[in-house]
């Protein structure tokens, strides 16, 4: 196993321990290629999506896909239908080289139960 599916298994092992509380996770997956943001989990992942910046919210991708995952493999299995979209080409060294960075990102929200 790669470190990415060990650091899902760590996040969910972290919160199984946790009483009295409960937990929400949702997980995006994009990529910049050529200086463009693209949502590698949309219906369209070529379509260009823009960066936005909020006082209260932070920078952030609008109309950003998110899918709730409730395990590690919901998690892997959003990172598997992702990477399908990911730009990729031919080099000399690898035929199915990665033409962009990729950025998976999990959101784990939390309150307090009982």
């Amino acid at each position: 196993r790669g470190l990415t599916p060990r650091a899902f298994q760590f996040v969910f092992d972290a919160i199984e321990g946790c009483a009295n509380q409960s937990f929400l996770m949702r997980a995006s997956y994009l990529e910049i290629y050529n200086e463009e943001v693209r949502d590698l989990l949309s219906k369209d992942p070529k379509n260009r999506l823009e960066l936005k910046e909020e006082a209260d919210r932070g920078v952030y991708v609008k109309d950003l896909t998110q899918h709730i995952v409730k395990s590690t493999a919901d998690c892997e299995q959003v990172m598997l239908n992702g990477k399908k979209n990911r730009s990729v080409g031919a080099t000399l060294m690898n035929q199915e080289s990665s033409r962009s960075h990729s950025v998976f990102t999990i959101v784990i929200e939390s309150s307090v139960t009982g």
